[in-house]
């Protein structure tokens, strides 16, 4: 049974998503700045008050996760999608994106923050393509 391009496709971005997402868990693992098991996550002022006290190196990290997912997800993406005009790597890197911006809405963040990481998702996503695109 032959798959068309287009279910190719959308199987090779939720392939990169999932991807992506492992990639992102494992790294924050690393983290050896997790919430202190009294905070409360739905009291959105706790949270930020706990975000506010990060040094830069939590967040720099957290950086790092979203880079190296989304250059997995783009890898994975565009390794596993037919040939096409289009970049389906930068599909994963919209949803990554998307989650992302709905994690930023979620939990306070510093600003630059949230506009460093809205790019990483993007710019990881179109590396990770790229370099998929040169393994072929």
């Amino acid at each position: 049974m032959q798959i068309s391009n287009k279910w190719r496709a959308v199987l090779a971005v939720i392939a990169g998503l999932v991807t992506a997402v492992v990639v992102i868990m494992g790294v924050e693992t690393l983290s050896p700045h997790a919430p202190p098991p009294d905070i409360d996550v739905s009291d959105r002022a706790a949270l930020g008050a706990w975000v506010s006290s990060l040094p830069f190196s939590a967040f720099a990290l957290i950086l790092l996760a979203y880079l190296l997912g989304a250059l997995a997800g783009g890898y994975v993406t565009n390794r596993l999608a037919a040939p096409t005009p289009y970049r389906p790597a930068l599909v994963t890197g919209f949803a990554l994106f998307v989650f992302g911006a709905m994690n930023l809405l979620t939990i306070p963040h510093p600003l630059w923050f949230v506009l460093v990481s809205s790019a990483t998702h993007f710019v990881g996503a179109w590396i990770g393509g790229r370099l998929a695109g040169m393994a072929s």
